[in-house]
């Protein structure tokens, strides 16, 4: 790379802004399995939407993996003084990196001898483990579902248990949404169709891997959602964070 070219590349590469990070976030980058998750990006994306979501409503996290972006909001609502709930779901179902390539098999990537199964188990367990290791007296709501499943169930205001076999209501409306859940365009739109019938005005949605160099249909989503006229465009850093419109 040129000088020339190393100039402009450092003139134009946006700048990532940031929260200051306390010392249970940096713990928590090695402590609980998530990996790209936690970028600075959208600690600080979550911090401005928890912080500034309206009051009296609830927090929904599609997709939830081993724990980290859940064990995250968790301790940012409480850092913020918000007593709002967080209400999760995810099938727990594991995705190989050649599915989309249509070569599927029973066992985990690279491994012959762990079957899918036993790994979905051992990422269900790990999400149980860090939430009730690191969030004992306030675990979230959590649901072995997937969204499409979640959302049939929160739009008919069901009281049921959740997986720490805790009693919750749902269909209470939303005051924050982080869509984290299957990547494709499809599922993306239809995380967003389902949440916006239930989001407050004023609430927010952070879609995770929906930065513009991103390969996944979060990003090809994005154009859509920014034609929206009830939604308002709060922040790109990298990934987006929107604001419903009264």
């Amino acid at each position: 790379m040129t000088i020339l070219k190393k100039i402009k590349k450092t003139l134009f590469t946006p700048k990532i802004k940031q929260v200051q990070e306390d010392v249970f976030i940096q713990r928590l980058r090695s402590l609980v399995i998530g990996e790209g998750m936690l970028h600075k990006g959208n600690i600080y994306l979550m911090d401005y939407a928890l912080k500034n979501m309206p009051a009296n409503g609830v927090v929904i996290e599609i997709g939830s993996y081993g724990g980290l972006s859940t064990n995250l909001m968790l301790h940012l609502l409480q850092k913020n003084d918000r007593v709002e709930k967080l209400i999760n779901c995810d099938p727990w179902m594991y995705e190989g990196f050649a599915d989309r390539h249509g070569t599927i098999s029973d066992t985990i990537d690279g491994r012959k001898d762990i079957s899918r199964e036993a790994y979905s188990t051992y990422m269900k367990n790990n999400f149980i483990n860090s939430v009730q290791f690191l969030h004992k007296n306030n675990l979230p709501h959590s649901f072995q579902l997937t969204s499409d499943a979640f959302f049939i169930e929160y739009d008919k205001k069901i009281t049921t248990k959740d997986i720490f076999n805790q009693t919750v209501q749902l269909g209470t409306k939303i005051s924050f949404a982080y869509i984290d859940g299957n990547h494709a365009y499809e599922y993306v739109k239809r995380d967003f169709e389902n949440v916006d019938k239930h989001l407050m005005n004023s609430g927010f949605i952070l879609f995770d891997d929906s930065m513009d160099d991103s390969p996944f249909g979060s990003t090809t989503f994005m154009k859509e959602m920014k034609q929206y006229k009830n939604y308002k465009l709060i922040d790109k850093n990298p990934n987006y964070l929107f604001q419903k419109l009264a």
